[in-house]
């Protein structure tokens, strides 16, 4: 009796073998092909380099003074019987600010200018008698000493009438009044100070790393948070040849013109001061260096290779830093995407910055 046998089971088993023993095999190969591939381009963009200027600057806090300050005070004793200014009102030089009662000087200026009268006639008597030798000379002499001294003292009485009045001694503005009317002063009582605010002074203390920068009539700039859109040009025009014991810095000033009234007394300010200007240099921002190992490196863009340069630094401002060394001018610049970079890695620029 036949049996009949069946080869479907058997075939499924063979084609399942087979399959498994191909796989077994591609596997390493697509594995080491991805192994070899070389890694996509970085995303990077560039700068072009070209001469630039830099400005090595200082900034300091200062405070704003008037450019002069005067106090003016009463030179005579007595009553405060006038008052011709206010606090706060500006006063031009020679005007009068107050007058001393001077009843008893105008008194006493009467009296010696009718002494003075009657030595002048005395003088001019003596004189006609003496042409015609009718007295001896002493009595001519006696006679011009006591004319001389008469007009001297006519002159002292009007000075101290004068003193009594007070006059601006420069123009300016009057900051306080001192005085009041029918008040009794003594001779040195302070009547008002003024300042003259046409032109100011920005007081500052300059390190003394930086001092050898600077001299007398070096450039500055001021700026005031109260005008945040302007910049006030001026000069160092006093410089101590000493520094302070507090914090070793030197005392200067810098002269600013304020003809407008914008700025004024006791302002806090920023001083710029410039320590050197780098013309025709390579300037490029400070996140493009990186510290490695051997020192500051930055990247250039070759083809689309990036290449590793040594760069030798010098000041810096503002988030900008001149490359003395390693960098020139046409050179492209991988500003953004270098972080990580390593000499000869495949880049791509995709915003360029020329």
């Amino acid at each position: 009796m036949s049996r009949l046998i069946s080869i479907g089971p058997l075939l499924m088993a063979v084609t399942a073998a087979a399959l498994m023993l191909g796989c077994g095999t591609e596997a390493p190969v697509e594995a080491e092909a991805n192994k070899n591939a070389e890694p996509p381009p970085v995303n990077v963009s560039v700068s072009r380099l070209k001469p630039a200027t830099l400005r090595d600057e200082i900034q300091l806090a200062g405070r704003l003074e008037p450019w002069v300050e005067v106090q003016v005070s009463t030179e005579l004793g007595g009553t405060v019987q006038e008052i011709r200014f206010d606090k706060g009102q500006s006063v031009r030089k020679g005007q009068v600010l107050a007058r001393i009662g001077t009843d008893l000087l105008e008194a006493a200026l009467d009296e010696v200018e009718a002494e003075l009268q009657h030595a002048e006639s005395e003088f001019n008597k003596t004189t006609e008698l003496f042409s015609r030798q009718a007295v001896p000379r002493q009595d001519l002499t006696s006679a011009t000493s006591d004319y001389r001294r008469a007009e001297a003292r006519v002159k002292q009485a009007r000075l101290r009438v004068e003193r009594s009045i007070i006059r601006a001694p420069l123009s300016g503005v009057s900051i306080v009044r001192e005085v009041e009317m029918g008040e009794v002063v003594p001779a040195g009582s302070l009547v008002t100070t003024i300042h003259q605010l046409s032109k100011l002074k920005g007081v500052v203390g300059i390190p003394e790393d930086d001092i050898s920068y600077f001299k007398v009539g070096s450039e500055a700039v001021v700026e005031a948070d109260a005008y945040p859109e302007r910049k006030f040009k001026s000069k160092i025009h006093f410089l101590s040849p000493a520094a302070t014991a507090k914090n070793r810095s030197f005392p200067a000033e810098v002269a600013i013109d304020n003809r407008d009234g914008a700025l004024r007394p006791g302002m806090i300010v920023r001083v710029r001061l410039v320590k050197q200007i780098y013309e025709d240099v390579i300037v490029i921002p400070r996140d493009a260096i990186l510290e490695r190992d051997s020192g500051n490196v930055a990247f250039v863009l070759k083809g689309d290779k990036a290449e590793l340069r040594n760069v030798k630094t010098g000041p810096s401002e503002k988030g900008e830093i001149v490359v003395l060394e390693g960098l020139e001018p046409g050179d492209e610049l991988i500003v953004t995407g270098h972080r990580n970079l390593i000499d000869g890695q495949r880049v791509r620029s995709v915003a360029d910055n020329l």
